[in-house]
Parts: structure tokens; C-alpha cells; sequence
């Protein structure tokens, strides 16, 4: 009989696919919360139905998915630049080339699959905003065109601020400092703007409120905390770094004390570091194992395609099952979950990789021809 340890040690001899394993095990955690999130009755179209408070809380925080993957996406980004710098003649060129390969075709694919059947009818200066990915800067934009589309736009807006970030924050000081800072500064700006609309319609203003760059960036910033803290443990601050930890355990006591010092999703957030950071040391199964590894890397098509799937369940009146609200919503996630992995298997090897290697084929010419123009060096 096979003994199968509850914790797996990730050190120097392991692999390092295995070794980071468990960065596409949270991804794939990350679209299961933001499926169940979306598996609630009130997307359902029934607000009517009641559910028990353990289990409306569990859907209604599945939405911190979406926190996760941020999280994680500022993690991986610092892995990638960190490796690629001491390797590649243009790096932060070879950035962008890979971001836009990777987020880029798909999502115009989707687009062009809502206006072709008519899933949605976004105005034209919506639509091109998402073309350009300039959607989350506007509330009448940021969700009208792809459902959903917010995070991609509020993601793109963070790698294109990327570079600036990873080579100026050095040090898990002045990437903890930096991230209390900002959201401090959050909490201010998102309580002027709920208090002052500058739209009529309030409840999509809340959502743009918590949607937008200024709420969400302290959540990146603690996925580049979460680098500074992995890589460099011990350097760049000592004590220093050592004040910061007890400064943000402080915080967190008084926000659990009073509440509502932090906005939820920083403490969603600093709690996922600390997870993510745990998987790092130790992977357990039962978080890292093939199926959410998988489930991981077909995230980004599950998560633009299963509202789509939603939403025409919804058109063709296929979105109620069951008359218990809680035994309706499970069999919902279920049909959901397992209609957009179909769709999204295909996706991801049709577009997804494919476009992937086309950008990685690029790079590869271009640092080929910087080679051969960069001039040798006679000693």
C-alpha cells in the first residue's frame, strides 16, 4: 500500500515545473471561487430564493477569486522579468510582447463571438475601449461589452505599470510600506467616490467603486510583497521588514477589533499570501494536485466564457433545476463549471497556445537579430 504524505517538501530537488505547481493549483482554485460566486441564484435571475447564511456567504465571497489571481498574476509576473532580465537583450520589450500574446487574442475572439450572435449589444465606444483594453476606466464600459471583462481591463492596466513597479520596489520593505501606503490611500478615495456618484445609476457606480485601479491595485501590490518576501527572506530591511510584519498584524487585529479599517479584499488578499506562501514550502494534495493544476491552466478561458455559458442558460430558460435554492445551485455550478471547461479546453488549445508560441516565436526573432547587431568586443 502507497503512502501519500498530507504535505509535499518543495526544495532544491524537486523539479521546477513541480516546483511551481502550486501557482497554477491557486489559479485553479481562484475559477472554481469565481464560478461558484456566479452560480448564486441572483445571477440566476431568482433573487427570490433563500439560502442558509453559511452557504450565501460562501457564494458571495467566491468572488475574492478574482482577488487571488490578481494576487497571484503580480507573484508570477516578478518570477518571469526576475528570470528573464539576466537572460534576454530586451526584456521589458519581450514583456509586452508575451502579455499581449496571452491575454490579447482570446479576449478578441470573445468579442468577436458576442456581437456575431448577438449575446450582448455593447455601444461602439465600448466595444473599442475593449479593443484597446481601456474598458476599466469607465463604468459604462468596464463590464457592458464582455461580461465580466472588468478584471482583464483593471489586469491590463497593471501590466502596463508593471515594469515601473518591479524595477523601483526592491526590497519586501519598501514593497510592504509601499502596499500600506496605497491602501490607505484606497480607503479614502473609495469612500469619497461611493459618496459622490458622478453617474445616475448607483448600483453600477458601487460596482465600478470596487471594480476600478484604485481599489484593486494594493491587491497587486501584495502579490509583488509576496515575491519580495519569498526570494528575499532575510535582506534588504532586517529589522526594518521585521516592523512592517508587526505593523500589518496590528492592522489586522484592529480591523477583526473595530472592522472596516481594511476593505475586505485586502484581507482576502493578505491571507491568500500567506497561503500561496505556505504552498511555496509545502504542497498538499488536497489544494495541489493535477486536477486544479489543470483546471489552472485553462483559468483565463473558463473565466471569459462561463458567464457567456450563463448567461445563455438564462435565454433559453436552462438555469433552474431543482425547487431547494441550495440543491438548484449546486446542480447549476455543476452544469457551469463542466460546460465551460468543454469550451475552454478548446479554446485554450486553439487560440490560447497557439498565439502563445506565435509571441514566443517573435521574441525569439527579435533577440536573434539584436544578437547579431550588437557589436563584439575586442579585449
Amino acid at each position: 500500500m502507497k503512502y501519500f504524505p498530507l504535505f509535499k517538501r518543495n526544495d532544491n530537488l524537486v523539479p521546477q515545473s513541480q516546483r511551481f505547481r502550486y501557482i497554477d493549483a491557486l489559479r485553479g482554485i481562484s475559477i472554481i471561487a469565481v464560478v461558484i460566486h456566479h452560480a448564486h441564484p441572483y445571477f440566476a435571475g431568482m433573487t427570490s430564493d433563500k439560502l442558509p447564511t453559511f452557504f450565501e456567504k460562501v457564494l458571495n465571497n467566491g468572488d475574492k477569486g478574482v482577488t487571488l489571481f490578481f494576487l497571484m498574476s503580480a507573484f508570477t509576473l516578478c518570477l518571469s522579468l526576475s528570470n528573464r532580465k539576466a537572460t534576454e537583450q530586451k526584456p521589458v520589450r519581450n514583456y509586452f510582447i508575451r502579455r499581449f500574446f496571452r491575454i490579447a487574442p482570446l479576449y478578441y475572439f470573445i468579442i468577436l463571438i458576442i456581437l456575431l450572435v448577438h449575446f450582448n449589444s455593447p455601444s461602439v465606444s465600448s466595444t473599442i475601449s475593449n479593443l484597446f483594453f481601456l474598458h476599466g476606466f469607465n463604468p459604462y464600459w468596464i463590464n457592458s461589452t464582455v461580461p465580466g471583462g472588468w478584471s482583464v481591463g483593471i489586469e491590463s492596466i497593471f501590466y502596463l505599470i508593471f515594469p515601473f513597479l518591479f524595477f523601483n520596489i526592491t526590497s519586501a520593505y519598501r514593497a510592504i510600506n509601499l502596499t500600506l501606503i496605497f491602501m490607505i490611500v484606497s480607503k479614502i478615495a473609495i469612500s469619497i467616490l461611493f459618496k459622490n456618484p458622478m453617474i445616475t445609476d448607483y448600483v453600477l457606480w458601487r460596482v465600478f467603486v470596487y471594480e476600478n485601479i484604485i481599489s484593486q491595485l494594493p491587491v497587486f501590490l501584495i502579490g509583488i510583497c509576496l515575491f519580495q518576501i519569498q526570494s528575499k527572506p532575510t535582506l534588504n530591511g532586517g529589522s526594518q521588514l521585521y516592523k512592517s510584519y508587526i505593523f500589518i498584524a496590528t492592522i489586522i487585529i484592529l480591523d477583526l477589533l473595530a472592522g472596516n479599517i481594511l476593505k475586505e479584499h485586502y484581507l482576502f488578499a493578505i491571507a491568500f499570501a500567506f497561503l500561496a506562501f505556505g504552498l511555496s514550502k509545502f504542497q498538499t494534495p488536497i489544494l495541489v494536485n493535477w486536477f486544479t493544476v489543470w483546471i489552472g491552466q485553462l483559468s483565463y478561458s473558463i473565466y471569459l466564457t462561463h458567464l457567456i455559458i450563463a448567461n445563455l442558460l438564462i435565454k433559453f430558460n436552462l438555469n433552474h433545476y431543482y425547487p431547494d435554492p441550495v440543491v438548484d445551485t449546486i446542480v447549476r455550478f455543476f452544469i457551469l463549471f463542466s460546460s465551460s471547461i468543454l469550451f475552454s479546453y478548446a479554446t485554450y488549445h486553439i487560440i490560447e497556445r497557439p498565439f502563445q508560441k506565435i509571441g514566443q516565436r517573435l521574441i525569439e526573432k527579435l533577440e536573434a537579430k539584436k544578437l547579431m547587431l550588437t557589436p563584439i568586443k575586442v579585449k
